[in-house]
């Protein structure tokens, strides 16, 4: 057995300063892969770059919120989709609401009027995930997982969905023990569908913690990666450029600085390389998986 790593930047075409980042990271070889928002203003740079450069793993950030307090977007699918947005006319702003108040019809009619916008920009899209763990159920009211499988193994996507969890680790922390196991027992359905998903899923808190600085992050990080079990995991980052795009978007713009700096660090190279994790990108899982 091995320990392979996809390294994944979420957020692509958010906002011009995290496709500035992301960029970066994708032509320097920092990451291995990129997930796109469709229904965001910046979606044009970010789909023309993917478009121009055909060998990068681009895959779809499935996006059914919209959390920030002054940037926000709307759904891309034409017709009813009310259960999707708020009073506003936007996406949800948090997970709760996503799961008490969509339907299912229209979640899937969303999901795939975003990958059809994705796909009239010409990208081969190589994998699907979801923005904010809108889908998972993780709030223990509502799972839309059997939608994604399902256009997951119409495709041939993989998924991010961890079928393990880190002790130690931002997820598998905040979630209970019942959200656990119904995650574990759901991977099933994916493995009947021959849908590629993971062992662990990497993150860390999105907000900076108290007297935290970059280099305590980055051993963070590193720590993990130390005790990464046999397996196909994933460490996913929001990169981006520091702008005052930036910081009118998120009180925690600082972190996400940190995030640009730390696929490149040396120490986080170093890691890799001793603990001989095999970085792989998303395109590679099917083959990984024997499927």
């Amino acid at each position: 057995m091995t320990r392979y790593l996809l390294l994944n930047a979420d957020d692509f075409g958010m906002c011009h300063s995290m496709n500035l980042a992301i960029i970066d990271l994708l032509e320097g070889g920092w990451i291995t892969s990129a997930t796109l928002m469709a229904p965001c203003a910046w979606f044009p740079e970010a789909a023309e770059y993917a478009r121009s450069h055909p060998d990068k793993c681009i895959g779809l950030h499935l996006t059914f919120t919209s959390e920030w307090a002054g940037y926000r977007w709307r759904p891309l699918a034409q017709g009813e989709v009310a259960s999707l947005v708020d009073a506003e006319g936007y996406f949800h702003r948090d997970v709760l609401s996503v799961e008490q108040r969509t339907q299912p019809a229209e979640v899937e009619r969303e999901m795939r009027a975003q990958l059809a916008h994705a796909e009239r920009w010409g990208l081969r899209i190589s994998h699907l995930d979801n923005h904010m763990g809108s889908l998972y159920g993780l709030m223990g009211v509502q799972s839309h997982l059997p939608l994604v499988f399902q256009l997951c193994a119409e495709r041939g996507f993989p998924f991010r969905l961890p079928t393990q969890f880190l002790p130690g680790d931002a997820i598998g922390d905040a979630l209970s023990p019942e959200v656990r196991a119904r995650m574990q027992q759901v991977a099933g359905a994916a493995a009947a569908l021959k849908v590629p998903v993971l062992d662990c899923l990497l993150a860390h808190p999105y907000e900076k913690l108290p007297g935290e600085t970059y280099e305590s992050f980055r051993d963070g990080v590193c720590e993990k990666l130390k005790r990464l079990p046999d397996g196909v995991h994933e460490l996913f980052i929001h990169p981006a450029m520091d702008s005052p795009e930036l910081r009118a978007i998120t009180p925690e713009w600082e972190k996400r600085t940190w995030e640009h700096r730390l696929p490149a660090d040396p120490i986080f190279r170093e890691t890799l390389a001793r603990e001989q994790i095999q970085v792989i990108s998303w395109r590679e899982v099917r083959q990984v998986r024997g499927l």
